[in-house]
């Protein structure tokens, strides 16, 4: 399905559109001060962006967003000169408002559904980096049952597809709910090179059903079953999974969750980030969640035991040259809110597992304290991460955080993070001014690589890690953004 069905779409409605329709936008100008102390004042980045939206008629939607961007440097070559005109995003929507949206769509993220205990479609694997383009249709309370159905093709990914649907059916005011999933990816549109999987999950909430058992809360159990499939595999392949949990269980203060899994070797969803890349297949285990509400404080204590059992190389069967090893994890929290908006959290983390560096069991402890305040002024974030503690990784990590108003029209935002470890230290800086003083225009000057400490600071890992090497980014950035 390509882009020019949903611009003929578009244009389709144009003349009803003209009465209606909204164009907004942004102009954006980015200059740069490097390392050498040279302002490119006559080369500056021009960043523009077009939207436009129309609704011609009652449920019906069209929306269109284009962007170019332009630089005469284009890869610190002044002979040659970058520029950029692209369709960003598009969609056409009917929506009948007594149960069903149809909207066809370019390069937008509308992959997100309600899912059962399983991830066997992720957003961001199946939106091909936001080149995907499709159709999707939702329904509700028709029969009672809910449901959707996606199609999307893949544009830069040598024609690939993918079709989903899941239908549920609540009853009894929701408090029991059957649901089915189907995820299907093509390859090359060859009907002989595809993945299907299909799932079945139910849902019910014991608390909420049966009154001797409302003092133990919601009660909720889930269980859902999964198999998937590519051409010419096994019969007896080990291409199922299970999971199955109880949640919102309350025993006075404490509210607990246990959940079980198994993986078979062989199950795949190529659809899915867990498993396919995130590889958490050919593995079995579970998990145990309690929290402690303190009454009457806001005060919480979480504790966190995950154990599975899987072999290194987790596309192969298990056997004596891939065996299976045991993995623990122990996670502990505890978190408080104190009067004037002050804010404390400490965790300790513990992971136990085999590690192949060392062709042995090793043990990685974590060690982590945030204390965080605020007031109308400014708010502020101290963190400090000792992370593997007592191994060859072991490292420390600070991080500091603040946003502050410093006048009516001016804001300050920075963030600074150091890492220590045994042989070598690192750190990274960022920070952001900010003018409001001007109708419809932001201005920024910043210094510094924004993407160093973006993940939480300290969590950041692709900064913290021992594998990382960076150095505070020496160069300013004026921003000028005005929109219409």
């Amino acid at each position: 399905m390509k882009r020019v069905i949903i611009i003929s779409l578009f244009l389709l409605f144009a003349g009803r559109l003209t009465s209606g329709v909204r164009l907004e936008g942004y102009y954006e100008n980015t200059n740069t001060l490097d390392g050498n102390i040279r302002w490119y004042l006559a080369e500056p980045h021009h960043n523009i962006e077009f939207r436009f939206l129309g609704q011609p008629m009652g449920g019906v939607e069209a929306f269109l967003k284009f962007h170019a961007e332009s630089d005469k440097l284009f890869n610190n070559n002044l002979a040659q000169r970058y520029t950029l005109y692209d369709m960003v995003e598009a969609h056409a929507r009917f929506r009948w408002e007594k149960g069903l949206e149809f909207v066809l769509f370019s390069r937008e993220n509308r992959f997100w559904f309600p899912q059962g205990l399983m991830e066997l479609v992720s957003q961001w694997t199946v939106n091909d980096n936001g080149n995907a383009q499709g159709v999707r249709a939702d329904f509700w309370n028709i029969w009672k049952l809910h449901g959707l159905f996606i199609y999307s093709d893949y544009s830069q990914s040598g024609g690939e597809d993918a079709t989903i649907t899941r239908w549920s059916l609540p009853l009894l005011s929701d408090r029991f709910r059957l649901s089915s999933t189907f995820a299907r990816k093509d390859w090359n549109g060859s009907s002989n090179n595809h993945n299907d999987v299909v799932s079945s999950d139910i849902y019910f909430s014991l608390g909420r059903t049966l009154s001797p058992l409302r003092h133990f809360g919601d009660f909720d159990c889930a269980l859902e079953l999964a198999r998937s499939r590519i051409p010419d595999e096994d019969k007896d392949s080990k291409n199922s999974a299970l999971k199955a949990e109880i949640r919102n269980l309350r025993v006075g203060p404490v509210e607990i969750k246990f959940a079980y899994r198994e993986i078979g070797e062989n199950f795949r969803s190529y659809l899915s980030s867990d498993y396919d890349q995130g590889q958490k297949y050919n593995e079995s285990g579970y998990n145990i969640n309690a929290t402690y509400f303190f009454p009457t404080k806001a005060v919480n204590i979480t504790t966190n035991y995950d154990r599975y059992l899987a072999p290194v190389s987790r596309g192969f069967p298990v056997s004596e040259t891939n065996p299976a090893y045991i993995y623990q994890s122990w996670y502990n929290e505890l978190y408080i809110e104190f009067i004037h908006d002050i804010r404390y959290k400490l965790y300790y983390r513990w992971y136990r597992g085999w590690d192949t560096n060392y062709d042995a069991y090793r043990v990685y402890p974590t060690l982590f304290n945030e204390l965080s305040f605020e007031n109308f002024l400014a708010k502020v974030r101290l963190q400090f991460r000792w992370k593997d503690i007592g191994t060859a990784y072991e490292l420390q990590a600070f991080g500091f955080e603040l946003n502050a108003n410093l006048t009516h029209n001016w804001k300050l935002y920075t963030r600074a993070v150091n890492v220590n470890e045994t042989s070598e230290s690192r750190q990274t800086v960022f920070v952001q001014f900010q003018y409001n003083g001007w109708s419809n225009t932001d201005f920024f000057i910043e210094f510094g690589n924004p993407a160093d400490s973006d993940n939480d600071l300290t969590n950041d890992d692709d900064f913290v890690n021992c594998s990382s090497s960076s150095e505070i980014s020496q160069q300013v950035k004026t921003y000028i953004r005005v929109y219409f």
